[in-house]
């Protein structure tokens, strides 16, 4: 009797085994992932998703169906809220984000309801130079006349490097930016532009060539200053704010202020999701990387090289950012205008 209880136990086992190895293997075929996006239609964020979705479920077991959904708001924290608190945890629904999305865990953590040390990280494709760019019209356009001289710069949310850079680059080199928050997308404060509400925003070259290339060849826009990882594509002579600054304590804050650019726009799934479906979608994220027709479809699309970051790279990047020193991350929320929240 004991014997064939023991068969029956190890039969049992068994067959959970397989069946487990058989979900991460089959667990995609005949689904649709959703991939929930941070930000509202048109620019880099929205463009790069719709063509990671196109081309990632041709690397994913089963090739499921890709569907991407806009859920903007707060720099991507509406969003990632609602991913990190009420999405499925099956590995059904990801989320992709504005590179700002860990700064706004450290800085508003009162807004900001996940932990980046429990979301499983897919992988980025991209990382951000953000360029604070002004109207060619407008009545300062280089950072000396800045200095005297008010600029509006329109932003998104507060989470975002497009809000965050333009804040920095003012108190550290005393520029006299006058900031509008608010819009829901890049492409908002593009228009804002035309409407002549703000002079500016810190944006990205890749964005500028996507939504108005005639403003590049043109010179209807100059680029002020650059911050984050240098961008092989950005007009040569734009001054690197970092380059700007003289003491350890401001670089410190560049250094803070960038983590965004160096995490670029991350691809990532809710905590508690099975261990081999997060390798699975990791396993297929790497192997898009490598992807022919992927790397044009971008170049074509977001007018951008490949700067490509694993999901265990950027796991271990978020683990190490969110080691901030206090000193820092203060210093950086009275900067920003965050203190107490």
């Amino acid at each position: 009797m004991q014997i064939k209880k023991y068969y029956l136990l190890l039969l049992f086992l068994l067959a959970s085994s397989i069946s487990f190895s058989q979900t991460a293997e089959n667990f995609y075929a005949g689904r649709t992932i959703t991939i929930l996006v941070g930000s509202g239609a048109g620019g880099t964020t929205d463009i790069s998703s719709r063509v990671i979705a196109e081309h990632l479920k041709r690397h994913i077991p089963g090739n499921p169906a890709i569907i991407v959904q806009n859920l903007p708001g707060g720099g991507s924290v509406t969003m990632t809220n609602y991913l990190y608190r009420s999405a499925p945890k099956d590995g059904s629904v990801l989320g992709y984000s504005l590179p700002g999305i860990i700064t706004a865990q450290m800085m508003e953590p009162r807004r900001a309801r996940f932990d980046g040390r429990k979301l499983n990280w897919i992988g980025s494709a991209l990382k951000y130079t953000g360029i604070i760019s002004v109207m060619s019209t407008s009545p300062a356009t280089t950072i000396e006349q800045a200095k005297d001289t008010e600029l509006f710069i329109g932003t998104t949310g507060r989470g975002s490097p497009a809000h965050q850079f333009p804040m920095m680059a003012q108190a550290l080199l005393n520029l006299k930016f006058n900031i509008v928050a608010g819009y829901e997308s890049s492409n908002d404060v593009v228009f804002a532009m035309e409407r002549g509400e703000v002079h500016g925003q810190s944006s990205s070259l890749q964005a500028w060539a996507i939504t108005r290339p005639d403003w590049l060849a043109d010179n209807r826009i100059t680029p002020l200053l650059y911050m984050g990882p240098p961008d092989p594509l950005a007009v040569p002579g734009v001054p690197y704010l970092r380059q700007l600054v003289s003491s350890t304590r401001q670089r410190a804050l560049v250094d803070f202020i960038e983590i965004g650019s160096q995490m670029g726009w991350p691809l990532f799934a809710p905590p508690e999701v099975p261990i081999n479906r997060v390798e699975t979608l990791r396993t297929a994220f790497n192997s898009l990387m490598n992807d022919p027709e992927f790397i044009q479809a971008i170049g074509l699309t977001v007018r951008a090289e490949l700067q490509p970051t694993s999901g265990s790279e950027l796991t271990l990047f978020v683990e190490t950012s969110l080691d901030t020193p206090d000193t820092i991350l203060s210093e950086a929320k009275s900067i920003l205008g965050l203190d107490g929240r």
